[in-house]
């Protein structure tokens, strides 16, 4: 049978969480039109025993890959190059899916000829197991659920994984190769594919359950704040792409929206740390920036708010006062 959507699950140490993942994927009435691609990123623990199970008790369902630690753009690129369902979609090992949603989606993507197919989704709070709905869209427009192209949705879509499936082909087409060994790489699996994204489908039910409130989660500012330099490198990547591969006004608008969102985390873990320590990081950060996506350079004061005017300042006199500026202008940043 012809596998309707391939999904695939990066494990990296995930004994403790990834029955809970794989069993919402398997336990329902869709699973055999699913290809379940459990990607072992050299755990140290019990993951790899548990991907071959899996495999062994839904052969038809489960493919196992076992491979080096690379990181999770690493899984992305290995189940891609495997992948034969007509959709793709990521699901950490640490989340899982709604057994009503995955099987609408299903449903719905064998008649779907959408490049993009878009859903909500839940967030689940780690402790206390709360749940609350979550739109890829900023705003609540009917309309929206009519979209058929990405201008229809350009100014209230908000690229996130939690709630996109994307077809296989134009993933293919184009030649999606994620960055590894690093985090934060869901930015460029949202971002690279969109000048070929021709067109997308809305459905209005959530299909994903996505863990948050974890210490040990990457978008935790320590942790965010420690592994900067993968967060830094990401920037420059998309920002990259964006100058040298985004001609599309519509596609450019919604790049700069996501880009928006992650060049102003990045200025935040800047102003969060020792002002002496970051000078030197900021300053390597803007010359890039301003070499590689002169454009984004131009605009990075208007996208990360009152932080700006510390940027704006500080490029007008060198650099010379960044950290009597930022002493002064950090209660107006709050």
């Amino acid at each position: 049978m012809n596998k309707v959507l391939s999904i695939s699950v990066a494990a990296y140490n995930a004994a403790d969480c990834l029955d809970k993942c794989v069993k919402s994927l398997v336990n329902n009435q869709v699973a055999d039109k699913l290809e379940i691609i459990i990607v072992n990123d050299g755990s140290k623990d019990a993951t790899a025993e548990l991907g071959r199970k899996y495999q062994a008790e839904y052969p038809n369902s489960v493919v196992f890959i076992d491979k080096e630690n690379g990181g999770h753009g690493s899984t992305i690129n290995a189940s891609l190059k495997v992948a034969t369902g007509k959709y793709y979609k990521i699901v950490d090992s640490d989340d899982w899916v709604e057994k009503a949603g995955i099987e609408k989606l299903v449903t719905a993507l064998e008649e779907s000829d959408a490049d993009l197919v878009l859903n909500s989704f839940y967030n689940v709070q780690e402790e206390s197991g709360e749940k609350t709905y979550r739109s890829v869209f900023e705003s609540q427009d009917p309309q929206l659920r009519a979209a058929k192209t990405l201008a229809d949705i350009k100014d209230a879509y908000n690229p996130v994984m939690h709630g996109s499936t994307f077809k296989t082909q134009v993933l293919r087409d184009c030649h999606l190769k994620i960055d590894e060994h690093c985090f934060y790489v869901d930015n460029e699996m949202m971002l690279y594919p969109l000048p070929y994204i021709k067109t997308v489908q809305v459905l209005d039910f959530p299909v994903y359950d996505y863990l948050i409130g974890s210490v040990g989660q990457s978008i935790n500012m320590k942790n965010m704040i420690k592994n900067r330099a993968q967060h830094v490198h990401v920037i420059e990547q998309v920002a990259r792409y964006y100058t040298d591969q985004v001609t599309d006004p519509v596609v450019s608008e919604i790049y700069l929206r996501l880009l928006q969102k992650i060049i102003n985390k990045q200025y935040q873990i800047f102003f969060t740390m020792d002002s002496k320590q970051a000078k030197g990081e900021l300053l390597d950060f803007e010359e890039y920036l301003q070499k590689h996506a002169p454009a984004i350079y131009r605009q990075v004061p208007e996208m990360i708010g009152r932080k700006g005017q510390v940027i704006s300042f500080n490029r007008r006199t060198g650099y010379k006062f960044y950290g009597l500026t930022l002493n002064i202008l950090k209660p107006l940043m709050k």
